[in-house]
This record gives C-alpha cells, sequence and structure tokens, in this order.
C-alpha cells in the first residue's frame, strides 16, 4: 500500500437517502473518493437489517461479524455501503495462503543511494490500523491459526497493535473500521 491516507470523514450522509432505510441515522462519510474505495453498483438492493449492523461498524466503531451462506454477497454488501461513504476499504481474504508475514510485513532488499540496504516493509494490518480505512477479513472462519492470533487484538476497539519489528505500538487510526465475514457461526 503506498502513503497515507491523511483524510478524516467530512461529512454526514442520511441513512434514509442514502439506503433507504426509515431511520434519522446520519453516518460519517467523505466529500472525496481515494483509490481505495470500491465502486458504486447502483443496481445494488440493501438488507434492511444487514445494512444496520454494517452501518453501526461505520457510525460507532463497531466490530461486524456477517454470517451466511457461500456467495451470498456478504463483502458485497460491505462494499457497497463503504463506497455509498467514500470510505477506504480493503478486503483480505483469510485463504490458506495468506501468512503472518503478509499481515505484519517483512524485511524487504531495496536499493538506497545506489545501495542495497535491508528495510521493513510494513504489511496491509499496520498500514490499515494507521489509515481511515474499513478492513474487511473475507472467509474469517478459514483463517490459518498464526493469523487469527495476530488479528486478536485489533478486534478491542481501540487496541493497539505491537509491531515487534520495528519496536513500535501503532495506535488504531480514529477512523480505522473492522469487518468481517463468515460462512459458519
Amino acid at each position: 500500500m503506498n502513503e497515507n491516507l491523511n483524510t478524516v470523514p467530512d461529512i454526514k450522509i442520511s441513512v434514509k437517502q442514502t439506503f433507504g432505510i426509515d431511520t434519522k441515522l446520519e453516518v460519517d462519510a467523505f466529500s472525496k473518493k481515494s483509490e481505495y474505495v470500491p465502486d458504486i453498483d447502483k443496481n445494488y438492493k440493501f438488507d434492511r437489517d444487514t445494512t444496520l449492523a454494517i452501518i453501526s461498524g461505520f457510525a460507532f466503531n463497531k466490530r461486524v461479524l456477517v454470517q451466511g451462506y457461500h456467495g451470498t454477497g456478504k463483502s458485497t454488501h460491505i462494499e457497497q455501503i463503504a463506497a455509498r461513504l467514500n470510505w477506504p476499504c480493503i478486503r483480505v481474504n483469510l485463504d490458506s495462503h495468506i501468512s503472518r508475514i503478509d499481515l505484519i510485513g517483512k524485511d524487504a532488499i531495496i536499493l538506497k543511494d545506489g545501495k542495497q540496504i535491508t528495510e521493513f516493509k510494513e504489511g496491509i494490518l499496520p498500514w490499515s490500523i494507521q489509515n481511515p480505512v474499513a478492513l474487511v477479513f473475507d472467509e474469517y472462519d478459514a483463517g490459518r491459526p498464526d493469523v487469527m492470533f495476530v488479528i486478536q487484538r485489533v478486534l478491542e476497539s481501540e487496541g493497539n497493535f505491537t509491531l515487534l519489528d520495528k519496536n513500535k505500538v501503532l495506535e488504531q487510526h480514529d477512523f480505522f473500521r473492522i469487518f468481517a465475514t463468515t460462512n459458519t457461526v
């Protein structure tokens, strides 16, 4: 991921006007779209209860787990809400190929001033935590134990993340949000 997203939500959006749900609730949103905001599907139909649960995640920094059968659009639902809020959204599929290193980061050899040096490159989790990003863990129930252990600490609404490789404790950005989808309860 490239540079930090130095923005915060700067507008409020009516849930009634945007999602067609009869409520007075307004939710924070961004007036400008970044490269990490999903595209809007104008034909998407929002399920009332699921939409309100996901919106509570955005509005009140609640952790939201969406459960349903394979292929029912759980992740798409989160992405379509994020798209309408212009909220940057990153989706990580927790299949067997995702490792602890993918999430946390690793040392990489880079060229600096014409010389090869080793530098730590943060993974998707440290980057997301420090930015106004909705991080979606897809297929949460398929995550490997070592990967799930890494995720555990950030599930707390204000859980800091210790990046041992840099002797650094990362505080969650005020507008970092976390969601997960699962096929089983």
